[in-house]
């Protein structure tokens, strides 16, 4: 979920199916689990009901909602918005009464919550891709057969799959929606804002524990460009 290193949905899944699996699978499996694979639930896109959003200075000032993660709250905070993390259950009555001017979420999400009766802006930033990675007790994927488990891994990746396909082929349907229900879209150049987050790729080193993490993160990203 670090911002802004993904160039595209193939670039994403080159690094998560390959050299960010083979980093982490061992890892879980000392923690109890076995990883099964990584799902999609697709890029994050920035809305705001006060201005279009063209370039990072745009944000400066704007009242963003983030949900908990650190990775999502420095990001906003790198481009100057003034931060609040507030409970997706209270994002709705938040957005309508003005506590927040904007938040950010994938391109359904923000579709299927009809969020555009509040928010007049979209900027289609995919600030942040967004995986569900799935994964199993170990104690109970060692009790199963070699049969089950081939099944599991056969089907999850079966599922993950229509998944990809459905979010790739789904967010051009989901902006022509949300411009038919009267939202502006833009699509900036998001190279200016990557270059704005320097202090949120501290903050999650930070948060993480340990900037070797982040490096050998990053250097899978640019292997597998």
């Amino acid at each position: 979920m670090m911002p802004f290193v993904f160039d595209s949905y193939e670039h994403a899944y080159k690094v998560l199916d390959g050299p960010f699996y083979e980093w982490t699978k061992d890892d879980l499996e000392d923690q109890g689990l076995h990883y099964v694979g990584s799902w999609d639930y697709g890029f994050r896109c920035l809305t705001n009901s006060k201005r279009p959003v063209n370039a990072p200075d745009d944000v400066k000032g704007l009242k963003i909602r983030t949900p908990g993660e650190i990775q999502l709250k420095s990001c906003m905070e790198a481009l100057g918005a003034e931060v609040q993390q507030i409970a997706f259950n209270e994002l709705d009555l938040s957005l309508r009464q003005g506590v927040v001017d904007g938040q950010e979420n994938p391109l359904s999400v923000i579709y299927f919550n009809n969020m555009f009766e509040t928010q007049k802006y979209l900027t289609v930033t995919n600030h942040v891709y967004n995986s569900m990675n799935l994964v199993i007790s170990k104690k109970v994927w060692d009790g199963l057969s070699p049969e089950y488990q081939t099944i599991i891994d056969e089907e999850s990746r079966n599922a993950a799959l229509m998944m990809r396909d459905l979010i790739q082929n789904g967010d051009a349907d989901y902006i022509a929606k949300l411009e038919e229900k009267g939202m502006e879209v833009t699509y900036p150049d998001t190279a200016e804002f990557a270059a704005k987050m320097e202090p949120s790729y501290k903050a999650i080193a930070e948060y993480a524990g340990s900037q070797e993490y982040i490096d050998t993160f990053l250097k899978m990203v640019d292997e597998c460009r």
